[in-house]
């Protein structure tokens, strides 16, 4: 199978970053955030008119939020309450419309890779049930089927495949498996992220504010390989062993013995997207 066919199997999700800037512009719309000023292309005064850039297309408005959270998570490994702190030990985030929140005694589930490509026999949330749990996964993606002509590092490379492998499209797997909270590990040079990305750089992810119920996925976020190595050997499970479970074919969820408490704190202003007509 060739590199453009898998790649329109997967398909690509286009990330807002990657709009703006390519004729999508944001605006504050928050009370005191100022709107006055020119639009982007605008001539500033005494521009000679013949220099003035063609007239864009017309703009149609979309209403966002940008949400910044502080969220606290205890970790109850058999039971016992393990207290934990940010950012060594994680770093989480919550998206919803909420100033306080928590999720208390979360079930945590670990589902691999967290894909879901039935073309190419991943189903890595495979008859769980997830709603309402926190599911972990590992970053990229496990190796492409025996028959395709490209590795998943190549796939990984190509433009319109970084969604794969990408924690949006990880995160948003989970939000339509209805889990209550994702966590992608952090190994050593990995993260699910883009090319130049950190984990900090997503803290303000930003929502549609077209609906009113809260986002299903109430936090999402990172925590370290080695840290969560040792919680589940409190646990009597060895994390190398799931680790390599995951790239199996027949690979299937994994409940862990450990359940997480959530605590969030959000704050937020509105935006307001302009994308072409």
């Amino acid at each position: 199978m060739k590199l453009p066919k898998i790649l329109g199997i997967l398909g690509a999700a286009l990330s807002l970053g990657a709009c703006v800037g390519n004729g999508w512009s944001v605006s504050d719309t928050s009370a005191g955030a100022g709107g006055a000023g020119r639009s982007a292309g605008e001539p500033g005064p005494g521009r000679d008119e013949r220099n003035r850039p063609p007239v864009p297309s017309p703009m149609h408005p979309v209403a966002l939020v940008e949400v910044h959270s502080e969220v606290a998570l205890q970790l109850l490994v058999k039971g016992k309450k393990i207290p934990l702190h940010a950012p060594e030990d994680f770093r989480l985030q919550s998206r919803r419309l909420d100033k306080k929140g928590e999720l208390r005694r979360s079930d945590w589930v670990f589902v691999g890779y967290g894909l879901t490509v039935s073309a190419l026999g991943w189903d890595h949330y495979r008859n769980a049930d997830v709603r309402g749990k926190t599911v972990v996964m590992l970053a990229g993606a496990p190796p492409i089927p025996d028959g395709a002509a490209v590795s998943s590092a190549e796939a990984l490379a190509h433009p319109l495949g970084r969604s794969l492998g990408h924690w949006r499209g990880k995160f948003e797997n989970a939000r339509r498996h209805g889990a209550a909270a994702a966590i992608i590990v952090a190994q050593a040079g990995k993260g699910g992220l883009a090319p130049g990305e950190t984990p900090e750089d997503f803290d303000g992810v930003m929502a549609n504010l077209g609906s009113d119920a809260p986002d299903p996925l109430a936090v999402f976020g990172w925590v370290p390989e080695d840290r969560l190595a040792g919680w589940l050997k409190r646990a009597g499970l060895r994390w190398e062993t799931l680790r390599k479970r995951a790239a199996a074919a027949d690979f299937v969820p994994v409940p862990l013995p450990v359940q997480g408490n959530f605590q969030w704190a959000n704050r937020w202003r509105e935006l307001e997207l302009s994308v072409p007509q």
